[in-house]
């Protein structure tokens, strides 16, 4: 082991003694140290700082390599796609087209079932009524009325294929008459609806026609198939007109076209001192 010899002290000689030399040298070196320390870490002199540095930038060149891959479905969300189209059924071509079996008619009319056709006809209609009142002599009166025909949809619960309408335009003139098929109405007791078959009606489909009188209806107070005829106040004299119920025997026959009719009442009263004819040709 070496021993340090501490040197005679010089007092006034000016050169630094040998214990402060080397404690600056021991202090200097460690500076240097310390100094190379940091120049390994954090300079640029250093081959393996450059590979540390070039490596870490790797991974940043890889996120900017990748963000095209992210705009790749952002350019194809905003890329307008071509138009494509599909072919069209026949039905769906026209939504508005109208069926040509319903361009014929008028909506809500219904279908006429029968072959008599539907209108008003307007005529003159002869009356031959022939009356023996008891105790008087037998007599017979002859009538020209203007008349109106009118055939038309079955009414309410009417049975018949149509409806049935005939009557003199004048309803108190002498031979005046009137006859319908049926009748709907509302019952003024209870409001309840109310139908009444007077006739019963048949056709051939060919526009000719016949039906008989099978409800009076005169027990209802509802007599809607009436012939106004003379009747006298007392005893053989001083006749007046007078309505006259149909009895059932009455029938009707005619035939009738779109521009023409021809229609036979006949039959008797309810009484049966009347019988009476009513022609339209």
């Amino acid at each position: 082991m070496t021993q340090l010899q501490e040197e005679p002290r010089s007092h006034g000689s000016g050169r630094p003694r040998p214990l402060t030399r080397r404690f600056v040298a021991v202090l200097s070196c460690c500076l240097v140290g310390i100094a190379a320390v940091s120049a390994c870490g954090d300079g640029d002199g250093s081959g393996e700082a450059e590979s540390a540095t070039s490596t870490s930038s790797t991974p940043t060149t890889v996120v900017t390599s990748s963000e095209p891959a992210t705009d790749t479905p952002l350019e194809a969300d905003t890329t307008p796609s071509e138009p494509t189209y599909t072919e069209e059924s026949e039905a769906d071509e026209d939504p508005y087209a109208t069926d040509p079996e319903t361009e014929s008619g008028d909506e809500g009319i219904s279908e006429d079932t029968s072959g008599v056709p539907h209108g008003e006809w307007n005529g003159t209609a002869q009356v031959t009524v022939d009356f023996a009142d008891p105790g008087c002599a037998a007599d017979s009166r002859s009538y020209a009325l203007p008349a109106t025909l009118i055939i038309d949809e079955p009414v309410g619960t009417e049975g018949n294929s149509f409806h049935l309408s005939w009557a003199s335009d004048d309803q108190t003139a002498d031979g005046a008459f009137g006859v319908t098929s049926a009748q709907s109405g509302t019952d003024t007791v209870d409001g309840e609806s109310v139908e009444i078959a007077y006739w019963s009606l048949s056709d051939d489909g060919d526009g000719s026609f016949s039906g008989q009188l099978t409800d009076t209806a005169a027990a209802a107070g509802a007599s809607l198939n009436l012939l106004f005829v003379p009747k006298p106040l007392f005893q053989c004299g001083t006749y007046t007109s007078f309505p006259y119920g149909m009895n059932t025997d009455t029938t009707i026959e005619g035939s009738i076209t779109d521009g023409s009719a021809s229609v036979t009442l006949s039959g008797t009263t309810v009484d049966g001192t009347r019988s009476f004819r009513v022609e339209w040709s």
